[in-house]
């Protein structure tokens, strides 16, 4: 009797850390699966809410592209080249340069052909403004090409013709 005693001690102990390891398998496994999940959760969710934010940025970038115009650039080139003295001769006496037009729209190349002394007439007024200093610098060209943006719009504007020059691009240019 004594043998059973301890056979059933023993089997008590073993079927204890059997039980032991089995619980401890259930706990891991259920462990593992619940980070699994959630690391599936935050690599998922996080797309989730990368999409969200793609599409924010969509909604963004359609507004911007819908304030842009769709047309593709037109250039007109202003010819022929214009020539103008400087009237303090002391370090350039002339400027000689062509220029092309850029628009997206013919109706504003119409417009320009159309009153073309006009606006030739009103850009010589503009160039003979100008002083050789200013003309020799990147700044004072780049200045320049937005005045004579800027020139030929108005003209266009008081002349009742379509607006819509968005640039000025000198084609060659030379101080001498």
């Amino acid at each position: 009797m004594a043998e059973e005693s301890e056979n059933q001690g023993n089997d008590t102990k073993g079927g204890n850390s059997t039980m032991k390891v089995v619980i401890i398998a259930v706990v891991l496994s259920i462990v593992l699966s619940g980070g699994m999940a959630g690391g599936m959760l935050f690599f998922l969710g996080g797309n989730d809410s990368e999409q969200q934010t793609t599409a924010e940025d969509e909604d963004d970038t359609e507004e911007v592209v819908e304030s842009e115009p769709a047309e593709p650039p037109i250039y007109h080139s202003m010819d022929p080249k214009f020539v103008v003295s400087f009237r303090d001769q002391k370090k350039a006496r002339f400027m000689q340069f062509s220029v092309d037009i850029m628009a997206r729209d013919n109706d504003v190349i119409d417009s320009i052909e159309q009153h073309n002394p006009a606006v030739r007439s009103n850009l010589l007024l503009l160039i003979d403004n100008q002083e050789s200093e200013k003309m020799t610098t990147r700044e004072g060209k780049e200045r320049f090409l937005v005045e004579i943006t800027e020139d030929i719009n108005n003209t266009l504007e008081q002349l009742g013709g379509t607006t819509g020059v968005e640039a000025a691009y000198f084609n060659s240019f030379v101080i001498q």
